[in-house]
């Protein structure tokens, strides 16, 4: 086998990997209501896009709102709850309901129904 042959060869298997990899990531839309500390509904709707890889046992996060991506800090991950922290929030994720709750430190929390992208 010549040396231009095999470094295709690693060229198409890398390529399949990261394919393979980013095919097994779980993409979320998320939208719901936040309500200020003392239970009052603020506006507009809150709506975000989540990447969790992998997307069996997620060890990596990346949120958008719709400006810049961030990724916070993977805290745990179980069969019934991803829970995440940024500088601003802690995010719980619950698998089965597709229910996420951003609990801000002002004391704001977001209540998020997300689907399937």
């Amino acid at each position: 086998m010549s040396k231009a042959t095999l470094l295709g060869v690693i060229a198409i298997t890398l390529l399949a990997m990261n394919a393979a990899r980013a095919a097994d990531s779980l993409r979320i839309t998320c939208t719901g209501d936040m309500f200020e500390p003392g239970g009052v509904k603020k506006s507009p709707a809150t709506t975000l896009t989540a990447i969790l890889s992998p997307a069996n046992k997620a060890t990596k996060v990346s949120i958008d709102f719709g400006q810049d991506t961030i990724s916070p800090l993977v805290l745990s991950n179980n069969p019934l709850q991803l829970k995440f922290r940024t500088k601003d929030f802690t995010g719980e994720y619950f698998h089965y309901s597709g229910d996420m709750f951003l609990i801000y430190r002002s004391g704001n929390l977001a209540r998020l129904s997300c689907t399937p992208r």
